[in-house]
């Protein structure tokens, strides 16, 4: 039961961390070993119920501790040890209120929270999470440069609005992709796609190259409208068929026109959209924005406008609030469901309901049906 995680052993019941050990219910959190109910924690070991602490080792209920340990309760130190509720204590003291520590009394977890909210409340804390960033606007970004509103996302730069790069690498040069498990270059909408370059409009993919609307493929290059395809390096292909080259690029192109004229930019547009409506463009010129869903207002920045420019892509009419919620949309809800496989019938745990309308394969069958 562990989301969009990675380098991970003996976890339970975790999302969105990376080499973990022995854990579990953690959210956010990388590098850590025998922790509990831990979010955006970096480097600790044997932590519970702590929120962004880096380098400690047995805290409980704390927030905000680096190289940290033996404490209770605590908030914004640096470099302590044996301190309860930010109080130094002596070792035994601190032995001694370990002692009394049962977290298998509701009342008790209650109690500690409260407390440890009331101090949270009273020391001040830096205004974003970020670290090894440079020019960078967002929140939880780490080890990046030159990223523009992106939100949990490590190792990335020259990107925007990007969302859950927060794996082993995130990406370069891209912009409105998320969730990304690792690795893009060059790519545009992309959602739940690994080490790919100079895609667009990708969801469920990995080891792509000049890729173009495509679901459910991997290892291969100049795709267009394809689903469910492997290994297919050796010439171009529309809507799962092999073309000529002469034809991919004149053909391809033409739709792309099409696409274009009738509003269209991304798979879920393709989608839903219906085609009697008119499309929706504004202006070049316009940066000023009014969102075609939300309306709320927003804005384009330079660095978008490059971006956009040189991928030739319609401007944005949706905010990226929206944006970001449209490739959500497309994920399953986190909801498991005991079902068959449509294939050899073997029992699976999904998060596709019985009742889905998509066709449902065990790992084994997937690989042979793709390859």
């Amino acid at each position: 039961m562990c989301f969009n995680s990675g380098n991970c052993r003996d976890t339970y019941y975790c999302e969105d961390s990376r080499a973990l050990t022995n854990s579990v219910d953690c959210a956010f959190c990388e590098s850590c070993e025998l922790c509990y109910e831990c979010v955006d924690c970096l480097n600790c070991y044997n932590s519970n119920f702590s929120q962004d602490c880096t380098n400690c080792e047995d805290i409980h209920f704390s927030y905000d501790l680096r190289r940290c340990r033996h404490c209770i309760g605590c908030v914004g130190l640096r470099d302590k040890e044996y301190c309860i509720f930010n109080q130094q204590k002596t070792e035994e003291e601190y032995e001694k209120a370990l002692q009394t520590l049962d977290t298998s009394k509701p009342e008790i977890i209650t109690l500690l929270d409260q407390r440890l909210e009331e101090l949270k409340r009273k020391v001040p804390r830096m205004f974003v999470h970020q670290f090894d960033t440079q020019d960078c606007s967002g929140d939880y970004i780490y080890h990046s440069k030159n990223c523009y509103r992106c939100f949990d996302t490590r190792h990335s730069e020259d990107s925007g609005y990007i969302f859950q790069a927060n794996l082993d690498k995130g990406t370069t040069d891209s912009w409105d992709c998320g969730p990304v498990p690792t690795g893009l270059e060059l790519c545009y909408d992309v959602c739940l796609a690994h080490y790919s370059f100079n895609c667009r409009h990708l969801y469920w993919c990995g080891y792509l190259k000049d890729c173009q609307y495509t679901t459910n493929s991997f290892n291969s290059k100049n795709l267009f409208g394809c689903h469910y395809l492997d290994k297919k390096e050796d010439g171009y292909y529309i809507l799962n068929q092999k073309v000529e080259e002469g034809f991919y690029r004149e053909t391809t192109k033409k739709i792309s026109e099409d696409l274009k004229s009738r509003g269209i930019y991304s798979i879920y547009d393709l989608l839903n959209k219906n085609p009697d409506e008119e499309p929706i463009f504004c202006p070049k010129t316009q940066r000023a924005r009014q969102c075609v869903v939300c309306g709320e207002g927003f804005e384009l920045v330079d660095a978008e406008v490059k971006f956009y420019d040189e991928m030739d892509i319609m401007y944005p009419v949706k905010c990226p609030e929206c944006r970001n919620m449209q490739r959500t949309r497309l994920r399953n809800d986190r909801t498991m469901y005991k079902r068959k496989c449509d294939s050899c019938k073997s029992t699976l745990i999904s998060t596709y309901p019985p009742d889905s309308p998509y066709i449902v394969y065990c790992l084994d069958c997937y690989w042979k049906h793709i390859g």
